[in-house]
């Protein structure tokens, strides 16, 4: 089961929260879908991330930002600022975290 765009898209999560948060709450969406993971929004330096842990493993966690350029909006690493994947795919940006997080290679 895939993420479910025109579901989301009616709930006006953007209009409510602005671009960059509607686009974390899709990541997260996506995510939630995924067994064993465990996601929420946090604060950090004033910015909102998205943090993603497995169950069970709290301490190893990745979080996840985004940010708007040139081409569109693209989620990052929170950490470094390193490109993940454009917002509008984020299926494939979760398996990239999801990979991150289980030491799998993603291709």
């Amino acid at each position: 089961m895939g993420f479910e765009r025109e579901r989301f898209k009616a709930a006006n999560v953007a209009g409510t929260f602005g671009p960059r948060r509607g686009h974390l709450a899709a990541l997260d969406a996506e995510l939630c879908r995924r067994p064993g993971l465990l996601c929420g929004l946090v604060e950090r330096d004033g910015l909102r991330v998205l943090r993603v842990m497995r169950q069970g493993a709290a301490s190893h966690a990745v979080e996840v930002s985004c940010r708007e350029e040139a081409g569109g909006w693209v989620f990052t690493w929170a950490d470094t600022g390193g490109e993940i994947g454009p917002v509008s795919d984020p299926e494939a940006v979760a398996d990239r975290v999801t990979a991150a997080l289980t030491g799998r290679v993603v291709r």
